[in-house]
């Protein structure tokens, strides 16, 4: 609007706090694919005092005003972990919110570039919310689907709009889908040769077992899986490892709607050598339930978690060593069993270069890509 003034200012209080949740719910009111979190749940992703991320990272969180009312928010983010981990000295932008205006969009992104620069870092990458271990990427099609767990969900603009302000897409990822879109012949002959290949595959290497955790057991094997996930994972694009603390976080999160058996162990002599972890979509849950506050949206998020019927796959990983036995066979085997208890099946994030290791996947689940998500990077001059 001609004529009005832009305001930064630093989320330090309750109000700001509050105005920060606003802006997303504001900006989303007319959109039926978006998910808006609770104001709890989202401002943990945030707190130092909560969230064991910050034990490694530090945040500057700001919300941008145009005439008194809150228009756009942002968050600088340094990871040291990140930094000492990959050799490199950057800083990340996240929760990156702004209407179509790239007046109150610069403003923001300058905000957090200008910080990142006082803290001394070379580069500005993102969105992270708060990093990869999180929601990340801005979205670039497939715009009309909710997101699920964890992944992000935006307005068509912010591609231009970000590379407008001098940020370049560095890295793709894409979002899979498995949804109920096969015949019952089709699925029959896919399920009975997935059942034939698994047997071979069990013949010729009789000392793999595939199990699943129980609820006693589920975050010992959870602890297992970050840790061969954390060596599986070591080269990947901006891989840093999840800690103990994160992890036993993530674990306590999830624990109320994770299900034992959509997560899936290979091992051989008692040594776990393959994972697939899926958790039930708490966003479909969180989605259907309406309210302006907190309070009023809690028991009903309650009640429609023991209903989910979406899942994601989150976690995904065979040693290299072995992966010639045919170990993805036979992770999948059982989950491809499970799947018709749920209406949709997603597996993201999967990197663009890894696109050739769901080709064993592709032959025995009906897959389809559906979501492409980038990030982007800028240097701080």
């Amino acid at each position: 609007m001609q004529g009005s003034t832009i305001r930064i200012e630093t989320v330090e209080s309750r109000r700001t706090r509050n105005d920060f949740y606003r802006v997303k719910a504001e900006l989303y009111r007319h959109d039926p694919a978006a998910v808006i979190p609770l104001k709890r749940l989202e401002w943990l992703q945030l707190d130092p005092r909560h969230h064991p991320f910050y034990q490694h990272a530090r945040r500057t969180v700001w919300v941008a005003y145009r005439d008194g009312k809150p228009v756009g928010r942002i968050a600088a983010i340094i990871d040291d972990l990140n930094n000492e981990y990959r050799g490199e000295n950057a800083g990340f932008f996240g929760f990156f919110e702004s209407p179509r205006d790239s007046a109150i969009a610069y403003s923001l992104l300058d905000q957090a570039r200008e910080w990142l620069r006082e803290q001394g870092c070379e580069v500005m990458r993102g969105p992270m919310s708060p990093s990869m271990k999180g929601e990340f990427g801005v979205l670039v099609d497939g715009f009309e689907h909710p997101p699920f767990l964890m992944m992000a969900h935006n307005p068509a603009y912010y591609d231009p709009l970000l590379q407008s302000y001098g940020l370049s897409p560095i890295k793709r990822f894409f979002a899979f889908i498995i949804a109920h879109e096969v015949d019952d012949e089709e699925l029959v002959r896919r399920t009975r040769d997935m059942d034939a290949a698994c047997e071979r595959i069990a013949a010729r290497h009789p000392d793999i077992r595939i199990e699943s955790p129980t609820r006693q057991s589920l975050e010992q094997v959870l602890r297992e899986v970050n840790r061969i996930g954390n060596v599986i994972r070591s080269q990947g694009w901006g891989f840093v490892p999840l800690t103990e603390a994160e992890l036993n976080f993530n674990v306590k999160q999830l624990r109320r709607i994770i299900n034992p058996q959509t997560i899936i162990c290979a091992y051989i002599d008692r040594q776990m050598v393959g994972y697939l972890v899926s958790i039930p979509n708490i966003n479909w849950a969180i989605q259907k339930s309406r309210g302006a506050s907190d309070w009023l949206r809690l028991p009903q998020l309650l009640y429609w978690m023991r209903r989910i019927p979406e899942i994601r796959c989150i976690a995904a990983g065979v040693d290299p060593e072995i992966r010639a036995k045919g170990i993805v066979s036979l992770l999948t085997r059982p989950m491809m069993h499970q799947w018709l208890k749920f209406r949709r099946w997603e597996f993201g994030w999967i990197a663009e270069e890894n696109i050739r290791s769901l080709r064993s996947l592709e032959r025995a689940i009906p897959l389809r890509k559906y979501k492409t998500y980038q990030v982007y990077e800028m240097p701080i001059a």
